[in-house]
């Protein structure tokens, strides 16, 4: 790429486009249906806690199962985060 290509950041114009072009919101994730898959930010929000307390749990070993969606991105099937927080109940005091 040619440096006259390029703005001060060093941006292409696709990429100054991009960095423009507002995104649609996501459509909320159906938690009626067990077999959708949330992201680990959808199910930290779920759930009620930071991203970092999500991953922790996460890779301690204590969340839900997790599924595969690439090599470099998990999930969480809604069934499997309701029966992880069934797991969890606590008898009242």
């Amino acid at each position: 790429m040619k440096p006259e290509d390029q703005d001060r950041a060093g941006r292409s114009e696709r990429a100054r486009r991009s960095a423009q072009t507002p995104r649609a919101p996501r459509p909320p994730v159906d938690h009626s249906r067990g077999d959708s898959v949330m992201t680990i930010p959808e199910w930290c929000e779920l759930n009620r806690f930071s991203a970092a307390t999500g991953h922790r749990i996460i890779r301690r070993g204590d969340g839900p199962p997790t599924v595969q969606l690439s090599t470099r991105r998990i999930g969480i099937r809604v069934s499997d985060n309701r029966a992880w927080q069934n797991a969890r109940l606590r008898d009242s005091a």
